[in-house]
C-alpha cells in the first residue's frame, strides 16, 4: 500500500510532517469532499476531532479506513500510529 493519507486542511503541521517523511497528502476540506473518499487507497484519516465528521452535510456514514483524532498528539505520534496499524 503506498503511503497516502487524508488530512483536514486546518492541520498544517501534521500535513507538513506526513509530506516531508514521503506521504501524499489529500487534504479534507470539513465535509465537502469525504465523500471523494471511496477506497481502501489511503492508510488513515486524520481529523482535528471527530466532531468533525459530524457536522452538518456530512454525506458518508463510515469511510473505509481508519480515522485518527489528531488533538492530544503530536504529529510525530500520528505518524507512529498510522504505521502501527499496517505492520
Amino acid at each position: 500500500m503506498k503511503n497516502k493519507v487524508v488530512v483536514e486542511n486546518t492541520l498544517t503541521p501534521y500535513i507538513e510532517h506526513l509530506k516531508s517523511l514521503g506521504y501524499d497528502v489529500y487534504t479534507l476540506y470539513k465535509n465537502s469532499n469525504l465523500e471523494n473518499i471511496t477506497s481502501d487507497e489511503y492508510k488513515a484519516i486524520i481529523v482535528s476531532g471527530l466532531d468533525v465528521l459530524g457536522t452538518s452535510g456530512a454525506t458518508h456514514s463510515k469511510p473505509p479506513v481508519p480515522i485518527i483524532e489528531a488533538s492530544s498528539h503530536t504529529p510525530e505520534e500520528i505518524h507512529s500510529i498510522i504505521e502501527s496499524k499496517y505492520k
